[in-house]
């Protein structure tokens, strides 16, 4: 029985599946900012700007990091 057991798939919470959807979508807006960052000719104005949006993208992909790190551990250990 236990061996039938280990081999179920870990099934993802609707918590864990929204959180790690958010994840996704801020990973992606940090890595669009970065690569607006590397255009050669922006104005100081818009390097301000998107340096402001990258440092608010940070801080929410932080957040999200940390939410779905959580539950991805109470996940774990529920499994356990």
């Amino acid at each position: 029985m236990k061996a039938l057991a280990q081999k179920e798939k870990l099934i993802l919470t609707d918590t864990l599946s929204s959180l790690l959807d958010e994840l996704d979508e801020e990973c992606l807006e940090v890595i669009k900012l970065i690569e607006k960052l590397r255009i050669q000719n922006i104005t100081n104005k818009q390097l301000e700007d998107m340096l402001g949006e990258l440092s608010a993208a940070i801080t929410h992909l932080k957040v999200h990091s940390e939410q779905a790190e959580k539950a991805i551990e109470e996940k774990l250990d529920k499994e356990a």
